[in-house]
């Protein structure tokens, strides 16, 4: 059965499924609707809960094996299998249609899945798991809709956050919801039960976001010009000597100009991600 995101927590309070499927794109909402699926299960005696994170090599016995050894007094649990930007494969595939049959009277499995395609979602495993579960497709959070969220999250957090100092939130957090919500944590530790308005979150950020003279170099040969300003006015704002910002320019410009003469980035050191970021 298909749910809307918002409308788990009341499918929740009108009883347990023995299985939940959520795709999303962002980590943290997924981690919010299984938080809430652990909590409800909680309530209903389920304490136990092991969480599997798939890969390649994954070995699926975990979920064929329980079935046959299936114990009346055995203790209830929750079984989180983690897909992280592709499928199950084969073998995972094959392994929870195989799952569905057997008796689990005693379990609650759920399937989440980051970042997967199209064509994964409607795939066979992906039905079958829906047929007979609730089945939630996060839809992804717009930078439009993105104060809206951190006022939520906010109150959440015991913290009354203003509509313009959520909007300047979102600006400086780039849309990253896990760095947002890491900044609303923060602020609800340094601002318990205090209005935050947009003078109070600009100090906050500022104390809490300082770029150095590697961020700028970063941001400058990813071609992020927006961020590059924004780091610019930062180091500007810190005080940072005009020299070493030429510096940093004048040393970028220069590895730019080695590869291009190269073709590579071989005679250069650094980081790999520097590197790669280089040469493109």
């Amino acid at each position: 059965m298909k749910v809307h995101q918002n409308k788990l927590s009341d499918v929740l309070n009108k009883g347990i499924s023995k299985v939940y499927i959520i795709f999303g794109n962002e980590s943290l909402q997924i981690q919010e609707l299984v938080d809430q699926i652990c909590e409800t299960a909680h309530k209903h005696s389920y304490e136990m809960k092991e969480t599997h994170l798939i890969s390649k090599t994954t070995d699926w016995s975990f979920l064929t094996s329980k079935g046959e050894n299936f114990d009346i007094f055995s203790s209830k649990k929750i079984i989180e299998v983690r897909l992280i930007e592709s499928g199950p494969g084969r073998e995972g595939a094959r392994a929870l249609q195989e799952y569905l049959k057997l008796n689990h009277d005693n379990e609650i499995l759920i399937v989440t899945a980051e970042g997967l395609d199209t064509k994964s979602k409607s795939s066979v495993w992906s039905k079958s798991l829906e047929k007979v579960g609730i089945f939630v497709n996060i839809s992804p959070l717009s930078l439009n809709n993105l104060p809206s969220w951190i006022i939520s999250k906010g109150k959440e957090n015991k913290i009354d956050i203003q509509q313009d100092a959520a909007i300047l939130l979102a600006e400086r957090t780039e849309g990253n919801l896990n760095a947002t919500f890491q900044e609303i944590k923060k602020l609800s530790l340094l601002m318990h039960n205090q209005r935050i308005d947009i003078k109070k979150m600009g100090q906050a950020i500022s104390n809490s976001t300082k770029y150095n003279i590697f961020d700028l170099s970063n941001s400058f040969i990813s071609k992020n010009r927006k961020k590059s300003i924004s780091i610019l006015e930062s180091l500007k704002v810190e005080g940072t000597q005009e020299s070493l910002i030429l510096w940093a320019f004048s040393r970028e410009l220069s590895n730019l100009f080695k590869v291009k003469q190269n073709g590579s980035s071989a005679e250069l050191w650094g980081p790999k991600d520097y590197l790669r970021m280089l040469e493109r």
